[in-house]
């Protein structure tokens, strides 16, 4: 029983400090919460969200991020509410009920590399965990939310250009992004009958700089695989070609659509690397 009303006592105080914030900020903004806001693509956004007088909640996976991303906020004089919220922990998405959402920029995803022929299951099914199952029940405790308040909602669900591509050594991921692509695809002609004030947006980003394909290659599942060293180098090599320094092409975009009445379904950036893409499809698939 004593358990129990601590565990309330912590929302009430939860809920307290999101009322205050929200009631102390510009009504005019929309509110938006990001997942997976740590860094890279998801922090960029979030923090040019925040200058442009939006409420913001930014997710992160762990309590140590959360503090390490309000230190990081207040250093650059920016205001936003911080939350641990691990899409795959059912007490995290409790919370999402207490928030009134305008806006979700759905960005948590993990990723592993190696070998799709020797990777052992549990790898495949951590990353399908993460960027499948729990990404798909994040989208809808939102969805049902938005719906039972009668919010003109927006959702924006982001994947990857590389969820096209067979690439070598990183089908966990390209394949698990791949599916919330045609999970987004689908849920877009549903919306349009079921819920046509709510939209839905998919983000696919090319290949940036920001640390995350740098962990996944570290990152590799057990297999058998003998040239593990071999097969990192040359992922490395071929990140330090592709990526693109820079996250301004992929953030200008992202916050132009959030801010508009009716957001285009597809978000791709760079252009050198959506030109690729489209013409690999065309001609050697």
């Amino acid at each position: 029983m004593k358990e129990k009303v601590y565990h309330l006592s912590l929302q009430e105080e939860f809920i307290n400090r999101i009322s205050l914030f929200v009631y102390t900020k510009n009504g005019d903004g929309m509110r938006i919460l990001i997942t997976g806001a740590t860094s890279g693509i998801g922090y960029e956004v979030g923090k040019a969200l925040i200058k442009r007088h939006h409420t913001l909640y930014l997710g992160t996976h762990t309590k140590s991020q959360c503090e390490e991303l309000k230190q990081k906020l207040k250093r650059e004089n920016l205001e936003a509410i911080c939350l641990k919220l691990d899409i795959t922990d059912d007490k995290d998405l409790e919370n999402i009920n207490m928030l009134e959402i305008d806006c979700l920029i759905n960005h948590a995803s993990i990723g592993i590399s190696g070998s799709l022929l020797d990777t052992e299951i549990d790898a495949l099914r951590e990353v399908y965990e993460v960027n499948i199952f729990a990404s798909f029940r994040l989208l809808q405790l939102v969805y049902q939310r938005m719906q039972e308040k009668g919010i003109k909602g927006k959702i924006f669900v982001t994947s990857s250009l590389a969820g096209m591509l067979p690439f070598p050594y990183l089908s966990c991921y390209t394949s698990s992004k791949a599916a919330i692509s045609m999970i987004a695809f689908t849920m877009r002609k549903e919306l349009k009958v079921l819920s046509p004030n709510i939209s839905i947006s998919l983000i696919e980003p090319g290949a940036y700089y920001t640390g995350f394909n740098q962990r996944m290659i570290d990152k590799k599942g057990k297999s058998i695989t003998k040239n593990k060293k071999r097969t990192t180098r040359l992922q490395r090599n071929l990140f330090a070609l592709i990526e693109k320094r820079r996250l301004d092409s992929i953030v200008r975009k992202i916050v132009k659509e959030v801010e508009k009445n009716h957001p285009k379904f597809k978000i791709r950036a760079p252009f050198s690397q959506q030109l690729f893409t489209k013409l690999y499809l065309l001609f050697f698939r």
